[in-house]
């Protein structure tokens, strides 16, 4: 099978601690969620005419079969401190969004136990105050 983790970098230069980060804490995600068929991590640059503080953007993109795609975007100082924490910060999001939806999908078709519901006892319980 095919990694499925894409990392683009856009007016940034390519900065291998960067994507070491992505890769590190993209397979901490596939633990989470192993079918993840696509993680697109795109680092771009939002202004190139700026001299001082120059915008940046981290954006994920994942897909996860049978569930929502979840798209996280994050803007940040361009630095690879600031881009590091940032990355971080995006990649926290998208697990909690992904359990969430994960938790949202399974309790939606749960069906309760029938051992849970005690059906005589309520009407015992009712005779005996009478």
């Amino acid at each position: 099978m095919q990694n499925p983790l894409e990392i683009t970098f856009h007016d940034i230069g390519h900065d291998p601690v960067l994507e070491n980060l992505v890769q590190e804490k993209y397979e901490k995600l596939r633990g989470v969620a192993p079918n993840v068929t696509k993680c697109h991590v795109i680092l771009e640059k939002l202004s190139k005419h700026h001299h001082t503080a120059n915008a940046c953007c981290v954006r994920m993109d994942l897909k996860i079969p049978h569930f929502d795609d979840i798209v996280i975007a994050e803007k940040c100082e361009e630095g690879e401190a600031s881009l590091s924490s940032t990355i971080i910060k995006v990649f926290k999001r998208g697990s909690r969004l992904m359990k969430k939806d994960m938790q949202r999908r399974t309790d939606r078709h749960r069906v309760p136990r029938p051992d849970k519901f005690e059906v005589g006892s309520r009407s015992d319980a009712a005779g005996e105050d009478e």
